[in-house]
């Protein structure tokens, strides 16, 4: 009877551990299903699992150069919530894997200028590869000085056939921009212009200008030949528009044409029809009166401080 009583004891204890681990069990499978995963290749060619949250999907975007060479370049994400408008998401970079709810995405990717990409789908579970391509080419305008050596001038790219300025760069470096018709603006002495510079995506293109200016030297001397410094107004010769205000004494890079050039010494001096030809070094003299050497004033003599003393009638 004792027996039976210990049997039926193991029994109940047994079936209450049981009930434990189910309810245990169920209580695991509500918290909730393991994240998917999507297999890629790494780059010894084996595969690799990314996780992909519950709920979510993975967007990797490729973006070549004019090179096409995968380059991480910014972009931002904007989910589309209707046929007319977006909002924005979150930001990733290119050949990046990015985590993003289902939906429709548009892409603001951040080259120059800055291009979109619509209607891009994200899938749950899974991971969309979009693979843009070169998205850029690249503009080289190449430059040199009277010396022939390379020379650094200022450009301003512009939409094609108008004055809206896409950026500004420097002469001898390339530009990775978008595909394009563009005038190209360059800052030399007076601006000079190439129109219709057709850009192509995945291309490099080289505007090779060469040699846009001659060099002017203006010297002025006193009568012992020192040197001494002015300012000199340089002004086109047929229209007597200004082209610039420089020191004498200094090499300037001006355009090929014709210039006066005027001295501001006391009394002023002017050479009229001073030609500049592209490649060559021009060289104007002039005699100058030496400005006077200003006296120093001799520091006013302070006169002594009295002091007044107080006097103690008795």
């Amino acid at each position: 009877m004792r027996n039976k009583k210990l049997i039926m004891v193991a029994v109940v204890i047994i079936a209450f551990i049981g009930f434990i681990l189910v309810i245990k069990g169920i209580l695991t499978a509500k918290k909730g299903k393991k994240p998917a995963a999507v297999q890629v290749k790494s780059e010894a060619g084996k595969p690799v699992k990314k996780a992909i949250p519950r709920g979510k999907g993975l967007l990797t975007v490729k973006i070549l150069n004019s090179k096409r060479i995968e380059v991480p370049v910014k972009i931002k994400m904007f989910r589309a919530i209707n046929s007319s408008s977006s909002i924005y998401s979150t930001s990733s970079l290119g050949g990046r894997s990015q985590e993003l709810l289902p939906g429709t995405y548009d892409l603001e990717v951040d080259t120059i200028p800055q291009k979109i990409f619509k209607n891009v789908k994200v899938n749950e579970g899974r991971e969309t590869v979009k693979d843009l391509g070169s998205v850029t080419g690249a503009l080289t305008v190449k430059t040199v000085n009277a010396k022939k050596a390379p020379v650094s001038y200022p450009i301003r790219i512009l939409y094609g056939k108008t004055n809206e300025m896409v950026t500004a760069y420097m002469t001898n470096r390339a530009l990775e921009i978008v595909p394009g018709i563009y005038d190209v603006e360059i800052g030399t002495t007076p601006r000079q212009y190439q129109k219709n510079v057709r850009v192509e995506a995945g291309r490099e293109l080289l505007v090779d200008v060469g040699c846009l200016t001659g060099t002017l030297t203006v010297k002025t001397a006193d009568e012992n030949d020192k040197e001494v410094r002015c300012l000199v107004k340089i002004t086109k010769a047929d229209t007597g528009e200004m082209v610039n205000t420089i020191t004498s004494n200094k090499p300037t890079e001006l355009m090929k044409g014709k210039y006066s050039v005027e001295v501001m010494s006391v009394p002023r001096q002017v050479k009229k029809d001073v030609v500049i030809n592209v490649g060559e070094e021009s060289m104007l003299e002039f005699t100058v009166t030496a400005p006077p050497v200003p006296q120093r004033k001799a520091a006013p003599v302070k006169a002594p401080v009295q002091r007044q003393q107080n006097k103690t009638k008795k």
